[in-house]
């Protein structure tokens, strides 16, 4: 993969993550699920439109959807911006989806290295909630133990991602 597709990759998807997070801070909830979707539909277009990368990228959509609304049903996170206030709100699944499309490149690099995607994992998957709190796109009790839960799922996630992937991609792409 060309340097220029992963540098569009990680653009990509962080402009459509923080069009998630302050679209929902201002009340505009459809605003990073719609990025999000340009995203990945130029993400594909640009790679080829790899059928089994489309269905890891739905399948870590479920994924994510489920482990968000778990957060939101355990009371753990409370989401902003939702529409069904039984499931995670769709601008955190879109970013489930969005991350999806960076394993295979601008994080490819992680693949295999899984002591190094757990410990990215558990350091960046709760910041990034952190981020999602002062924006006010969510909110949660500051505490250790919700800081260790999300260090502990996004920790055991990220190397799920990266067998999931060699499982359902193999070498593809």
């Amino acid at each position: 993969m060309s340097n220029y597709k992963k540098l569009f990759n990680i653009i990509g998807f962080q402009s459509s993550w923080w069009a998630c997070v302050l679209g929902v801070q201002n009340g505009y909830i459809y605003l990073g699920p719609i990025m999000m979707v340009f995203f990945l539909i130029t993400h594909l277009m640009l790679n080829g439109n790899n059928r089994s990368e489309i269905i890891f990228i739905i399948i870590v959509g479920l994924l994510g959807s489920f482990v968000d609304t778990i957060f939101l049903q355990s009371s753990l996170i409370i989401y902003e911006g939702l529409t069904l206030s039984f499931f995670a709100p769709l601008w955190i699944i879109s970013m489930w989806l969005g991350f999806a499309a960076t394993i295979n490149h601008s994080l490819g690099w992680l693949d295999g290295k899984w002591f190094f995607a757990f410990l990215l994992g558990a350091i960046f998957g709760p910041l990034s909630y952190l981020a999602g709190l002062k924006f006010g796109a969510i909110n949660f009790q500051m505490s250790v133990f919700t800081i260790v839960i999300l260090a502990l799922v996004w920790g055991i996630t990220v190397p799920l991602l990266y067998h999931l992937n060699r499982i359902i991609i193999r070498d593809e792409i």
